[in-house]
């Protein structure tokens, strides 16, 4: 009798192997796997047996970018097409539109004192 479960069935849209996905940035980036099994205080075949599965545990990731000071989880993030702003980045924009109203003032104020001027 053969099981499979639903969730290992894959789809169309699903998201990127995780064990690839983090193998490649290591690879790419010249990260020693030994700093990354030590980090995470596994073997070595441990964490190649991570990286060898399509999914593993949130806090090994979680912990993997702690290590190699890299953030995963936007990375992935950005593959799912869904439009999101960090609160730094709404903050930022906040600050731009405050800035463009300042600039907008500072210019009809400008403008003003030229007219006054040429009086």
């Amino acid at each position: 009798m053969t099981s499979t479960k639903k969730f290992k069935i894959i789809k169309k849209g699903d998201n990127p192997a995780l064990g690839n996905f983090v193998r490649y940035y290591l690879h790419q980036n010249k990260i020693e796997m030994k700093t990354v099994s030590d980090g995470l205080g596994v073997h070595y075949n441990t964490l190649n047996k991570y990286l060898k599965n399509s999914s593993f545990q949130f806090t090994i990731l979680w912990r993997m970018s702690k290590i190699v000071n890299y953030n995963f989880l936007i990375d992935l993030g950005q593959w799912l097409d869904i439009p999101f702003e960090t609160k730094v980045e709404k903050e930022l924009k906040a600050e731009i539109e405050n800035l463009k109203q300042d600039n907008r003032d500072l210019k009809r104020e400008n403008d003003l004192l030229r007219e006054i001027v040429k009086r």
